[in-house]
């Protein structure tokens, strides 16, 4: 039994060696939402089309900072792990913009969430808006 359970630690530490060799850094430029309404503009077409509208009054509402944030990238949503949630947090208490809360968000993706290693508010580029970079 003890071989079978130390068999199993070692397997598991390899493939988890290997996924973590997979992420590669990314860097995201796009519109932090907060999960709760970004949840709620999914469930209707053209949903990265309505966070340029989302509201930092809305955003910084207790409920909807509690659900965590994400950001609205190449047409896809990415929600940020608890670390990226509490920075963008931090950072959209400190936006002048009201609404459009345009960020650049660096980190690595995996397992349905974004690590974030970096977040920075940005100014939207009209060509380039909602578009995945590298």
């Amino acid at each position: 039994m003890k071989y079978v359970i130390a068999l199993c630690a070692i397997l598991l530490s390899a493939v988890l060696t290997v996924s973590a060799q997979d992420a590669k850094p990314v860097t995201l430029k796009g519109y932090v939402v907060d999960q709760m309404c970004a949840g709620k503009m999914a469930a209707k077409s053209n949903a990265a089309e309505k966070a340029p509208g989302h509201t930092k009054e809305c955003a910084l509402n207790d409920q909807c900072a509690a659900s965590g944030y994400g950001i609205f990238s190449g047409g896809k949503y990415y929600k940020f792990d608890e670390k990226g949630s509490a920075t963008a947090k931090a950072l959209i208490e400190k936006s002048k913009r009201e609404s459009g809360l345009y960020f650049e968000a660096k980190g690595t993706l995996g397992e349905g969430r974004m690590t974030v290693t970096s977040l920075k508010e940005a100014t939207p580029d009209k060509s380039s808006t909602m578009k995945k970079g590298t």
